[in-house]
């Protein structure tokens, strides 16, 4: 494994770890238990500082252009959870739609996540 691969691994993690949250507290329903929501939270910033990371360390250096490109589908995929978590905390009658938008966005930043761990792994 490459110094490069080690920030990609971790957000997997991380991401998986919330989506594991995640699960857990929409197998539970509204009104949500308050320390598995703090727990889920906990991990969504967490990440969001890593992709912060990646972010800034991805464009500050040159790397090939599908390497920015997930790094940016990425992003759209936090925002789109950041977006959708929160019409969920303030929805009422929980609506199927925004559960299936919220794990399929976190499904996609973890497929973007798991491509550029295998890609920036590959020797130039």
């Amino acid at each position: 494994m490459s110094a490069m691969q080690l920030p990609f691994l971790v957000e997997g993690l991380l991401i998986l770890i919330a989506g594991i949250l995640g699960g857990f507290l929409g197998k539970k329903g509204q009104p949500y238990g308050k320390v598995k929501l703090a727990f889920h939270l906990f991990f969504f910033l967490w990440f969001s500082v890593g992709y912060y990371y990646i972010f800034q360390s991805v464009f500050s250096v040159t790397v090939a252009e599908g390497v920015k490109i997930l790094v940016v589908v990425m992003g759209a995929a936090l925002l789109t959870q950041l977006v959708i978590g929160v019409v969920m905390l303030v929805q009422k009658p929980k609506r199927a739609w925004t559960a299936f938008v919220h794990g399929g966005s976190a499904l996609l930043m973890l497929l973007a996540d798991l491509v550029l761990f295998v890609v920036t792994g590959r020797p130039s």
